[in-house]
């Protein structure tokens, strides 16, 4: 999502994974907090996800864009298909940060880490003078935050509620990609809240359910939070061997589980959620089949402690060894 200011040149840019009413204004929020100031009217390029074009020309604006105007307070305008002199500064925007932000192709460790980096850049570029006023473009943005309105207490939650229904598994299907709310919500009706990067899943009641990434075009896999459905297991250790998580454990985990009878399974499963909680559910999988692997049995100590130590990156060539200073305790009863 480019913006771009006429009269200074000023340009920042979001990264986002779509086009929808949710990105542009989690898009917008992210410029408007980053400048301190919003915009008195904002004319767009492309008005794919804030509305629709009617044959007539005019534009029908969503819902969600629509709160998100009024909450801000600024005008809209869009630009006209057949008037090109209109979208010259958006579309020089585009390329100038194309070439000097994407090139090598960026990486980032999420949407908003990336967008974090992309504000800062523009924020050094704008020290290079203008084109044609040759003074910095920062001083002529000063001349346009001047001239725009205040930012409002709080920041729009760019949020589009929406009703669903889960099957008999309990997950609900959002966009073409699925969602796991749990086996206690089967067969009942949802409230979503679908946001540019995460969907918001609660009770009729407004009961919070899960939160989970928000998934993008036609995903194959079905989205879930790993600490509920081992909450779930810990409680009932039979549902193991039709958990949806099942197949997502290291093998050596994964067979230790199933040998198991469930009063043993159950207070396993929940070390493992314990021990995730703090270090995700990847390290505290792998550390209960480092400490198989090792021939000791896991408990809860031992599967927090190594746990810990994957998630901070260590491998276990870097972890300590005891089997030296045994040695060494054993040599020295000796003598």
């Amino acid at each position: 999502l480019v913006v771009s200011f006429p009269y200074s040149n000023m340009r920042y840019v979001a990264a986002l994974p779509g086009e929808t009413a949710e990105c542009v204004c989690h898009g917008l929020n992210l410029v408007f907090s980053h400048v301190g100031m919003v915009p008195r009217v904002l004319v767009f390029d492309n008005a794919t996800g804030v509305g629709r074009r009617r044959a007539d020309g005019t534009v029908t604006q969503t819902r969600l864009f629509s709160l998100f105007c009024a909450h801000y307070g600024f005008e809209t305008r869009f630009c006209n298909p057949c008037s090109g002199h209109e979208k010259g500064s958006t579309e020089n925007a585009v390329g100038f940060l194309r070439r000097n932000l994407m090139v090598p192709t960026p990486s980032a460790e999420g949407w908003d880490r990336l967008t974090d980096a992309w504000l800062e850049r523009c924020d050094e570029i704008a020290h290079a003078d203008h084109y044609r006023e040759d003074v910095p473009i920062r001083d002529l943005f000063g001349t346009d935050l001047d001239h725009m309105l205040p930012l409002p207490p709080s920041m729009f939650d760019a949020c589009d509620w929406r009703d669903v229904k889960t099957d008999r598994t309990g997950t609900v299907t959002i966009d073409s990609n699925r969602y796991l709310a749990g086996p206690k919500w089967h067969s009942m009706r949802l409230m979503a809240g679908v946001r540019a990067l995460r969907v918001e899943l609660r009770s009729m009641d407004g009961e919070p359910i899960v939160t989970l990434e928000r998934r993008w075009g036609h995903s194959p896999d079905t989205a879930m939070d790993p600490l509920s459905l081992l909450a779930i297991i810990a409680r009932k250790p039979r549902s193991w061997g039709e958990s949806p998580i099942r197949s997502d454990f290291p093998e050596e985990t994964r067979m230790l589980l199933d040998r198991m009878e469930p009063r043993e399974r159950g207070p396993l499963v929940d070390d493992i959620r314990r021990a995730a909680v703090a270090s995700g559910f990847h390290a505290a999988a792998m550390a209960v089949a480092e400490i198989v692997a090792a021939g000791r049995r896991p408990d809860r100590a031992a599967i927090d402690q190594t746990a810990r130590r994957i998630a901070q990156g260590d491998g276990p060539e870097s972890r300590a060894r005891l089997d030296a200073y045994s040695r060494f305790m054993r040599e020295d009863d000796g003598e």
